[in-house]
Order: structure tokens, then sequence, then C-alpha cells
């Protein structure tokens, strides 16, 4: 028997890392591996600041995040040979605050990834469920992607939403930016 957990909090340095290098990444891996027959489209906002994180397992995140969107347009468009499209876009949006538990004051997190797919979109019935360890919809899956990485951008101190609607998935990743010097500890 295989006993899964999630590990806890695990503390790790929060240096000042560029998420461009980390969608990068993520989108090399991605493109030389399983999604070999997937266009991708990248909008960067170039002025972005540093994010406070672990380069790693952000890239973790973002790969889990777009090997989901592979999977779901693979899943779709089988019999064609177009294999469909992912958008990885950053932006900056002042305003956006998330208060977290343990903490007095509201986090701003001003740096936005999103990551869009045009696959058949997540069913209705699933979607209020989606970040639930063991909800998968795949026949191998074992349902711990998308809760993992949901618990790794919130010791990042941040958050990750999504909207579906047929045809389009999109995965919102909101950060905080990078302070002037590296933070211990998660």
């Amino acid at each position: 028997m295989r006993w899964l957990s999630f590990p806890v909090k695990k503390k790790f340095n929060r240096n000042p890392v560029n998420i461009h290098e980390i969608l990068d990444r993520a989108h090399q891996i991605a493109e030389n591996g399983f999604a070999k027959t997937i266009d991708f489209t990248t909008f960067y906002d170039p002025s972005l600041p540093p994010v406070p994180g672990d380069q790693d397992l952000l890239i973790q995140v973002f790969l889990n995040l777009v090997k989901n969107a592979s999977e779901a347009i693979t899943d779709a468009t089988r019999e064609d040979e177009n294999g469909g499209e992912i958008t990885l876009t950053t932006a900056y949006r002042p305003g956006i605050r998330l208060s977290l538990s343990g903490e007095q004051a509201p986090q701003n997190l001003p740096l936005l990834v999103e990551i869009t797919d045009n696959g058949p979109g997540i069913p209705q019935d699933l979607q209020e469920h989606l970040f639930e360890p063991f909800m998968t919809t795949k026949p191998h899956g074992s349902g711990l992607g998308l809760p993992l990485c949901a618990k790794i951008i919130a010791d990042h101190g941040g958050m990750i939403d999504f909207e579906s609607t047929p045809g389009q998935s999109v995965f919102r990743v909101l950060l905080p930016i990078a302070s002037e010097k590296p933070e211990t500890g998660a």
C-alpha cells in the first residue's frame, strides 16, 4: 500500500525569481515532451518585478498546469491533427489583495500568470471539487496535481483559481512581488 500526503510547511528559501524564466522552462519541457503537437503563444509583461519563491517548486506548479491543459486538449482532439493551443500570459494587476490565515494585513498579489487552453472545458459538476485531493477525470490520474499546485502557491503567499467554459479553461495564479532581501521559511 502506498501512502500519499502533502508535506507540512516545508521550509524553503524565497529568493527573487523571474517568473518568465520559470514559465519558459515549463514551456520548453512541455514542447519537447508531452505537448509536441500543441501551439504555444506567450504574452509576457516585460516590466514584471521578481517574485519571492523557490524556482524548482514554481516550475513544478506551472509544468503541472501546462500538462493538464495539454492533456485536456489532446483528449479532445485525438482524431484531429491540430493539437490545440495553450497561451501563457503574465500581467501586473495592482490592487489585488488577499487575507491569509495568520496574517494581520492583507497581502498584495499584483503578479498574474494565466494558462489558457482551448480544450473542451471542465465539466460544471467537477468545477467546485477541482482542488480537492483525489478528484480526477483521468483514467490513470491520482487527483493530487491541482491540490499540490494550490498548496505550493499558497506556501508562496499566493492563490490559484480558474474559469472554464466549453472550449476554454483559464487557470490564474496570483503571486506577491519580491522584497529587497531574500525571505526564508514558508
